[in-house]
């Protein structure tokens, strides 16, 4: 017997006919048991529907919160503005939009009202209004609110889809005042989601009712309930679903609104649908089960001629014939089992066949690489003398000033690209700073003016590369540049016990409190601040910082101190503890 049957034999036997057997079976037993589990999945349903409505409600009350919490109108409540001209302008410009867009996100809203508690705060169309226009409703129900705490009524109890009303106070930013009131009329729209989440559709519905008994007037919106039903409703029955003459019944508690929400219906509608399509059901899943089993038989033999198919290849592959495995059945993006297993095969034959030609094609590799040195090499060289050349012509022609600036670009080019490593001593790192001050003297003239005071022996102090550079960058930019006035920058060095302080120093524009306190933060944290160094003028100061700490460890770290007019202070301390030294 051939694999495809036996593979058809086993889902007969193991699938298809346990399945049908089982189907049945479990259908027999259950048949009973299905109104209670209807009755459960509708519970369900109904304290998911209550779950929503219950993240609307606090969508809604969520607003008392985003006006306690503002300012502006905390400040207006409580008469901060002593003018009518500053309260209009106050609500046009910070409160009306922020009204707006409450409305806007929480569009179930019909009505919304602030009433205020003091005289001397304006009244401003229909939005704030005296605590004297209040309905005596509203004020019966504000003497139960307590601090923080909101509640929610009913706008209209007897009718069948109500209305509601939400209240909560308003206080002073201290929490000592209450100086308005916060009133919300959300409309039926609400109540009828909820029915609709609930099931209210066909013959189901949904209806309110207090938490304790049943009103004469909610008779009409159960109409077609059983008087022994209504009665059970009205009783101290606390079941939360029930089956009485055939009757389903749902019952949940609100207790936002102190109401249950009853749902409804006739045991005889759940199972009218199932008979009726109780025989179209069996058919179905004979069918279904016939057309996969042509399905699984068409499959079992895709796999297992591809199977066969990998195999012969297997049997032909030796040296003189190593070409790779190529199925019309697998596609580049989506691989199964078997098209994974091909893959590993074909990677496993390409693997050989590179370890046969592997010393042709490394030294193939090798020459390019040698050659790419060489072209690397050539390029830094050229410039090194083209700068010495443009020196030695401005010295012939007497010519100072470009000779000296070739001079220092020639010296700063050749630390730049010097292949020597990341490291070089205290001493270098100063002698390129020289340099490129120089070059930027040449160009500001007397509105930039250097001192460098060293009191160490820099030429036995190990440092990072351009640890200095991107500083004083930073004092150039943004002090002589920024500015017209002279400015001098200090480069100062001091050896003081375990610990070495190298301060860059200019009487520049400085940095705002704001900005330098946001640049502290980030230099601390030492993620995430490429941005506030991007804004100072480069990545300089925060890659400075990072490699700081990682070249010396411990507690060195890069500290600033500015100002507005008052200049800037970059200060790295490195803490040694014979770290650096040569």
């Amino acid at each position: 017997m051939s694999i495809v049957r036996k593979i058809t034999l086993g889902y007969v036997i193991l699938i298809f006919i346990p399945v049908v057997v089982f189907g049945y079976y479990y259908y027999s037993q259950i048949y009973g048991n299905l109104t209670n589990q209807f009755v459960q999945s509708r519970q369900k349903i109904l304290e998911q529907a209550h779950a929503n409505m219950k993240m609307d409600l606090t969508r809604i009350d969520s607003i008392q919160r985003m006006l306690q919490y503002n300012p502006y109108v905390t400040d207006y409540l409580d008469g901060v503005y002593e003018s009518d001209l500053n309260s209009i302008y106050a609500y046009n410009r910070n409160i009306s939009p922020l009204i707006t867009q409450s409305l806007f996100i929480n569009p179930e809203i019909e009505s919304f009202r602030i009433y205020k508690t003091k005289q001397r705060v304006l009244p401003i169309t229909e939005r704030f209004l005296d605590i004297s226009a209040l309905d005596s409703r509203g004020k019966e129900v504000t003497r139960t609110l307590k601090p923080g705490q909101g509640i929610w009524k009913m706008a209209d109890p007897g009718a069948a889809v109500p209305s509601l009303m939400f209240y909560q106070n308003i206080y002073n930013s201290n929490f000592t005042e209450k100086i308005g009131l916060l009133e919300l009329r959300v409309g039926s729209g609400l109540i009828r989601k909820l029915y609709e989440a609930a099931g209210e559709r066909d013959n189901w519905q949904a209806f309110l009712l207090p938490k304790q008994g049943v009103p004469v007037s909610a008779e009409g919106a159960a109409a077609g309930i059983d008087k022994a039903t209504w009665k059970l409703l009205g009783s101290n029955d606390t079941r939360p679903y029930f089956i009485n003459n055939k009757t389903i019944v749902n019952q949940l508690y609100i207790e936002e609104l102190d109401v249950r929400v009853v749902v409804t219906g006739k045991v005889d509608d759940v199972f009218r649908t199932i008979k009726r399509k109780e025989i179209i059901l069996v058919f179905t899943i004979i069918a279904l089960l016939t057309a996969l089993s042509f399905v699984y038989y068409a499959l079992a033999s895709t796999i297992t001629k591809r199977i066969l198919l990998l195999a012969r290849h297997m049997r032909n592959l030796d040296d003189d014939n190593m070409k790779q495995f190529i199925s019309k059945h697998d596609k580049p993006n989506h691989q199964d089992e078997i098209g994974f297993l091909t893959s590993t095969y074909n990677s496993m034959i390409q693997r050989m066949d590179e370890l046969i030609n592997n010393v042709h094609r490394s030294e193939l590799r090798n020459k390019e690489a040698a050659y790419k040195v060489l072209q690397a090499q050539i390029k830094p060289h050229f410039l090194y003398n083209t700068l010495e050349t443009i020196r030695m012509l401005a010295e012939s022609n007497n010519d100072k000033e470009v000779a000296d600036i070739s001079f220092w670009f020639g010296k700063l080019m050749r630390y730049s690209l010097s292949s020597e490593g990341d490291r070089t001593v205290l001493a270098s790192e100063i002698e390129t700073v020289i340099f490129y001050l120089n070059i930027h003297k040449m160009r500001l003239q007397d509105r930039l003016t250097y001192e460098v005071d060293v009191s160490m022996d820099a030429e036995q102090f190990v440092c990072p590369r351009f640890m200095l550079q991107p500083l004083v960058e930073n004092s150039i930019v943004h002090g002589a540049s920024a500015i017209l006035r002279p400015v001098h920058i200090k480069l100062q060095v001091r050896e003081t016990g375990d610990e070495i302080r190298i301060s860059i120093t200019d009487n520049g524009t400085g940095i705002q409190e704001d900005k330098l306190a946001a640049i502290r933060s980030r230099l601390a944290r030492g993620g995430g601040g490429r941005d506030v160094a991007e804004n100072m003028g480069g990545v300089g100061l925060f890659n400075v910082s990072e490699r700081i700490k990682s070249f010396y460890g411990g507690s060195s770290q890069l500290v600033i101190d500015s100002g507005p007019d008052r200049g800037t202070c970059l200060t790295i301390i490195i803490t040694t503890g014979g770290t650096g030294r040569i």
